[in-house]
């Protein structure tokens, strides 16, 4: 075996931190050149480490004889090898030739492929992606109009659903894994040489003009790649430090204060803002595996950082970004819908005899009003006479609720004053209010009604206790 394959293997394993005999590696065995060499690779390992290797072969019903017979040879090769071996089979429908067959079969092959790891506990699964399947991707990419993420192509070390993937191969051409084999028996996939799909119709036809263009173009684009990632590493830290202190993720709000996006500069806000989609697509179950917005919308949603108040984009997934004045929000494009699903609160009766007083992920005190302390500033304090407390109630809004302002000579609608006071919509349907029937009195985190206004009579005092993003927003505001 070539020593050039065992270098990049041990360094990957070394890198992992998996170049041990306590470690264990599934190798995903198509019968192809690339896989052989990478299971004979992993062989001579295991001979001089004492790692432990097992192989899974996945059959993806689309080839008839030809996809059992490499089942078949996959098999006998690992029995000869002493290698433990599991065959998977796929059934897909359909074959090579049809649409969308080949991201199909990916999804399955790796699906698959995860279970068996998890399954034999193996600490990371091993693929033969070479450099030529490196310069595939980059193009691909390039065709799909990524930015230097998808320019980066694949890595080295990752992670999927929770499995560590390895692809030790990067900076290897397909010929010399080929070479490396050395007369090794090894099965051809037909459907590899015909144009049936974008990778076929790259490597088969726009592959070979560049290569009479500049010998070493594969091995430059894969350079390349190798020289995005380091950049795109660098500028994700950045952007995943940003997400840390810009990110308002308590359902169900989620939402980024734009004024930090604002203050950093476009690569980095960039990152952050697609980061907060994906963020968005897991919240709401409609990640895919692209796990990426299209440059298209990702420049768009910069945009977003700049934009007007009320500026509304839809994206992928059904989400629904909004720009107000302090923040991004991101919905369910579907009546405005939170991400994450979270029935209103219903009515809590006012008790000053037990507290703190729960609603939520917040919660508030009650006691005795000392006329000569604490002012009430209408947003996180408010002073209710005893009569009042008694018939009052926390809840979110309803239909018909109006409140007379603190100092307003006549009352108007919630969601009018609502507005009036520059709360963001997303906000205004989980906003705690207290009311006695349709009367609100207090809408937290907002302001307090004319009727709450301090008197001669016994009263209550309550003071909220944790945080609430509008407050917080508003504040800023008015210290401007």
């Amino acid at each position: 075996m070539d020593e050039r394959l065992i270098s990049a293997a041990e360094a990957t394993l070394r890198r992992a931190g998996l170049l041990s005999e306590k470690a264990t590696v599934l190798v995903a065995l198509s019968g192809g050149a690339d896989s052989v060499a990478l299971l004979l690779t992993m062989q001579k390992l295991r001979q001089t480490t004492g790692i432990k290797v097992y192989a899974a072969h996945v059959e993806h019903g689309l080839r008839g004889e030809d996809g059992l017979e490499d089942a078949a040879f996959c098999e006998a090769l690992c029995k000869r090898l002493k290698v433990p071996f599991t065959c998977d089979h796929a059934r897909l429908p359909g074959s090579m030739d049809d649409a969308g067959v080949e991201a199909a079969a990916r999804e399955a092959r790796y699906t698959l492929l995860l279970a068996r790891a998890r399954e034999c506990r193996a600490d990371a699964l091993l693929l033969a992606h070479h450099q030529d399947d490196q310069a595939e991707t980059v193009l691909q990419h390039l065709l799909r109009g990524s930015g230097a993420r998808g320019v980066s192509g694949m890595d080295e070390i990752t992670q999927r659903d929770g499995v560590t993937i390895l692809r030790p191969f990067l900076s290897l051409s397909k010929q010399a894994l080929v070479d490396a084999l050395d007369g090794e028996a090894y099965r051809t996939d037909e459907s590899n040489l015909a144009p049936v799909c974008q990778r076929n119709r790259l490597r088969l036809t726009v592959m070979p003009l560049l290569t009479r263009e500049n010998p070493a173009a594969i091995t430059h684009i894969a350079q390349s790649a190798v020289l995005c990632r380091l950049d795109e590493t660098y500028l994700m830290q950045q952007a995943e430090q940003l997400l840390h202190t810009a990110l308002i993720d308590k359902p169900p709000f989620f939402c980024l204060h734009r004024v930090a996006l604002q203050s950093a500069h476009p690569a980095v806000a960039l990152r952050t803002l697609r980061r907060f989609a994906e963020l968005g697509l897991e919240r709401c179950g409609a990640l895919t595996d692209e796990r990426s917005l299209s440059a298209e919308d990702s420049l768009r949603l910069l945009a977003l950082v700049s934009a007007p108040e009320n500026t509304v984009l839809n994206l992928p997934g059904a989400l629904h970004a909004m720009a107000t004045e302090r923040y991004i929000h991101l919905t369910r494009m579907e009546g405005d819908e939170p991400l994450v699903d979270r029935p209103l609160h219903g009515p809590v009766k006012l008790n000053a005899e037990a507290t703190p007083i729960a609603f939520g992920d917040i919660a508030f005190s009650a006691m005795p009003h000392n006329p000569g302390g604490i002012i009430p500033d209408g947003k996180t304090t408010v002073v209710l006479t005893e009569r009042q407390l008694q018939k009052a109630v926390l809840r979110t809004p309803l239909p018909g609720d109006a409140i007379r302002p603190f100092g307003a000579g006549g009352s108007k609608l919630l969601r009018r004053y609502l507005t009036d006071q520059k709360l963001d919509p997303p906000f205004r349907r989980h906003l705690p209010v207290v009311a006695i029937g349709n009367e609100v009195l207090w809408a937290v985190g907002v302001g307090a009604a004319e009727s709450t206004r301090l008197q001669r009579e016994p009263s209550i005092l309550l003071t909220l206790q944790g945080t609430l993003p509008w407050y917080h927003s508003m504040h800023q505001r008015s210290t401007l």
